[in-house]
């Protein structure tokens, strides 16, 4: 320990965004590692502001510790959010949300500075209405394969995680709980519900929120939040009149006696059922006289054959994406 004063550091609530919090273990066995060897490691900041390295800072004020600092310079605020996103990408314990989000921020990021770059090189260019330079003077695929190549992605997926990010950004501004809870894994979404879902008004994320916090659903897809959320007719918290509040318990009541809904239900039973397509696929395949029979018959059956080939590859794509996405 020192009796040096210790640097005041301010934190930054957007940066802390960029970053998963850690679990109480990890906390205690960092206090316990410093508070016995010291900090080795230096507190990263740019200008006032802590960029890494918060726990370590927050433990040696709190025991009086000295510690090293390590001063970053960045011309923007895009550039310190893309090395934030960067380091944090390096870490081993995150959730499989906060990675698409991290990629998503660290895209967004890199695609501001270029357009910055831009701008500074080209002034008399416009903006567009979106607050962004065209992409024919932004190399957007470009951008994208670069991080995509770092982390074993296609450049596609780099945008989609772009999306992604945005819509938890736009849903954190409603419901930052619920925004959490779906990093830090304990609320699992996909990614097209969570688009959904940040493009939900006001009211109904706030009875989404006294849903979640009953502790009803951890793991639900969107149209079924859409169909408690319905049924429920949850509060929005604003005064009630007397009416309103005997609607509200009663349909609170209601809420005691809802069934609890098993969100496999709908695929355990096509499980089940599929079988019995492919035992009549191949007992018509074996049996039938294909030569003998009509060109209308042959027809029919193709095209039934078409359109359900077409639903099992939306339905294998939505499978393989909320296998990715979890």
């Amino acid at each position: 320990m020192s009796n040096h004063q210790i640097t005041d550091f301010e934190t930054d609530a957007e940066f802390l965004q960029l970053i998963q919090p850690r679990v109480e273990k990890y906390i205690e066995d960092l206090e316990e590692d410093i508070f016995d060897h010291g900090c080795d490691e230096a507190i990263c900041v740019w200008g006032n502001i802590l960029i890494d390295g918060h726990l370590r800072y927050s433990i040696c004020r709190k025991w009086d510790i000295h510690f090293n600092i390590r001063r970053l310079f960045f011309q923007s605020r895009d550039e310190a959010e893309a090395y934030i996103c960067t380091e944090q990408l390096k870490r081993k314990d995150l959730t499989s949300e906060y990675k698409k989000y991290l990629i998503g921020r660290r895209f967004r990021a890199d695609m501001n500075i270029a357009s910055a770059d831009f701008l500074k090189n080209h002034p008399e260019k416009q903006l567009n209405a979106d607050g962004q330079i065209s992409q024919k003077y932004v190399q957007k695929t470009e951008i994208a394969t670069i991080i995509g190549k770092e982390y074993n992605f296609g450049f596609s997926t780099v945008t989609k995680y772009d999306v992604y990010a945005r819509a938890l950004d736009e849903l954190r501004i409603k419901g930052p709980e619920i925004t959490s809870r779906i990093l830090n894994g304990s609320l699992r979404v996909s990614h097209e519900n969570v688009i959904e879902l940040s493009r939900l008004p006001i009211e109904d994320i706030n009875g989404l929120k006294r849903l979640l916090n009953s502790g009803s659903i951890d793991r639900i897809g969107y149209s079924q939040l859409r169909h408690e959320l319905r049924w429920q007719r949850l509060p929005t918290g604003k005064p009630d009149s007397r009416r309103r509040r005997r609607e509200r318990e009663s349909a609170e009541a209601g809420i005691k006696q809802m069934p609890v809904i098993d969100p496999d239900a709908e695929l355990a039973s096509l499980k089940f059922t599929i079988p019995s397509w492919s035992k009549t696929i191949s007992r018509t395949m074996e049996l039938t006289d294909f030569p003998s029979t009509s060109a209308s018959a042959r027809q029919e059956v193709r095209t039934q054959i078409i359109n359900l080939t077409r639903k099992i590859n939306r339905l294998l794509k939505q499978l393989e994406e909320d296998s990715d996405d979890r």
